[in-house]
C-alpha cells in the first residue's frame, strides 16, 4: 500500500541520503519551472533541506536504482548546485498509488510562512535575473524603462529611498523579468502566487528584515506572535532607520509574548519622531490628500471651488465649519 501524505506511518519513516544522479525522472502531473527549482537549489544549500523528496525503489533491471515520486524541483534544484546528496523519503506503491501522492503533495503543500516565503520569491527573483543576463531581448519598451528605474534606485541607500519605495519598483521589474523568461500573464502570475503585489511584499519583508538581518531573521520567523502575521513584520518593515529596526526584533526575540507596537514601546522608537509615523491610510490619507490639493490652488482658484466644497459638505458639518471660522477670525487671523 502506498504511503499517503496525511498517514501517520509517514511521520516515522526513515530519511534516506541519494545521489541525485540515481534518481530517475518519468512523466509528471505539474510544470517544471527552472528558475523555481534553481531558487530553491540556492536555499538548500545555503539553508539545508527542510523536506526531504519522496521516491521508489526500482527493480534490478532498471538504469538507475530509484525513481522520483514528489520533488522535482528540490531534486533538479540540488543538481544545479551541485550538491552530492539530497534527503529522500522511500515510498510503495503501484503507479496509481504513486500518482495519488504525488497529486496529494501538490495540493495539500504546506503554505510557507511569509519570511520563509519572502526568501523563496528573493531567490526566483535573482535566478530570472541571472537567467536574462543584461540583456533586453524580449522586454518591451515599458518594460526596458522599469529595469533602467530599478537599475537607477537600487544603487540609493535605503536612507534615500525607504525599503518599501524600493520593493515596490523592484516588484514591477521582477514581473517584467518573469513574464520574459516564463512566458507569464499577469493571470498566470496571480495563479502561481507572484503577482507584483504579492512579489512587492515579500520582497519589502526580504529587504527590511532577512537581507540586514541574517542571523536574526530565522529565530524572528518562529516568534510565537509576530513570526506567522505578514502585517506585523511588515510593521518591523515600517521603522525607517535600521538600527531601530534591529532593536525592535532583538526586543522580540527577548520577549515572545510581545507584539511589534508593544516592542516598539519598550524601545522608545516611534514616540516623538516624526520618522516613525506610519503611512497615512483610509480616510486620513483622504484628508491629507484633500488638504495638499487645495494649497496648490491659487487664492482665485480656492475661491472659484468653495461653492462645490460647501456643496459636498453634510449640514451638520457647514454649522461646525461656521463655528470654527468664528474661532479662527476672533484669533486675528486674516
Amino acid at each position: 500500500m502506498a504511503i499517503a501524505e496525511n498517514d501517520p506511518s509517514h511521520q516515522d519513516a526513515v530519511i534516506l541520503s541519494i545521489n541525485p544522479d540515481d534518481i530517475e525522472i518519468g512523466e509528471r502531473l505539474g510544470v517544471f519551472w527552472p528558475d523555481k527549482a534553481a531558487a530553491l537549489g540556492k536555499l538548500i544549500a545555503q539553508d539545508g533541506q527542510n523536506d526531504p523528496i519522496k521516491v521508489r525503489k526500482n527493480g534490478n533491471r532498471a538504469k538507475k536504482p530509484w525513481r522520483l515520486v514528489v520533488g522535482l524541483h528540490r531534486l533538479e534544484g540540488v543538481k544545479m548546485e551541485g550538491l552530492r546528496a539530497i534527503d529522500a523519503i522511500e515510498v510503495w506503491g503501484n503507479d496509481e498509488q504513486l500518482r495519488e501522492i504525488e497529486a496529494s503533495e501538490n495540493v495539500h503543500r504546506r503554505a510557507l510562512h511569509p519570511l520563509e516565503r519572502a526568501s523563496f520569491v528573493r531567490a526566483v527573483a535573482d535566478a530570472a535575473e541571472a537567467r536574462m543576463r543584461g540583456d533586453h531581448e524580449g522586454l518591451t519598451q515599458q518594460q526596458i524603462a522599469v529595469r533602467a528605474r530599478w537599475n537607477d534606485v537600487s544603487r540609493k541607500a535605503d536612507a534615500v529611498v525607504p525599503v518599501e519605495a524600493k520593493a515596490e519598483i523592484e516588484a514591477g521589474y521582477t514581473t517584467a523579468k518573469l513574464a520574459v523568461v516564463y512566458g507569464w500573464s499577469a493571470q498566470v502570475a496571480e495563479a502561481m502566487g507572484l503577482s507584483e503585489r504579492a512579489m512587492f511584499r515579500d520582497l519589502a519583508l526580504h529587504r527590511g528584515i532577512i537581507d540586514p538581518f541574517p542571523t536574526l531573521w530565522r529565530d524572528l520567523a518562529k516568534h510565537p506572535v509576530v513570526g506567522e502575521n505578514a502585517s506585523a513584520l511588515r510593521e518591523i518593515v515600517a521603522v525607517r532607520n535600521v538600527n531601530d529596526r534591529e532593536k525592535v526584533i532583538a526586543e522580540l526575540l527577548r520577549f515572545p509574548a510581545l507584539t511589534v507596537g508593544e516592542a516598539k514601546e519598550r524601545c522608545g522608537i516611534g514616540i516623538g519622531d516624526a520618522r516613525q509615523t506610519p503611512p497615512a491610510t483610509g480616510a486620513t490619507k483622504f484628508m491629507n490628500n484633500a488638504l495638499s490639493n487645495i494649497g496648490r490652488l491659487s487664492v482665485g482658484q480656492q475661491r472659484d471651488f468653495l461653492p462645490a466644497l460647501l456643496k459636498a459638505l453634510k449640514p451638520s458639518v457647514i454649522d461646525l465649519l461656521e463655528a470654527q471660522i468664528a474661532t479662527f477670525k476672533a484669533g486675528g487671523a486674516k
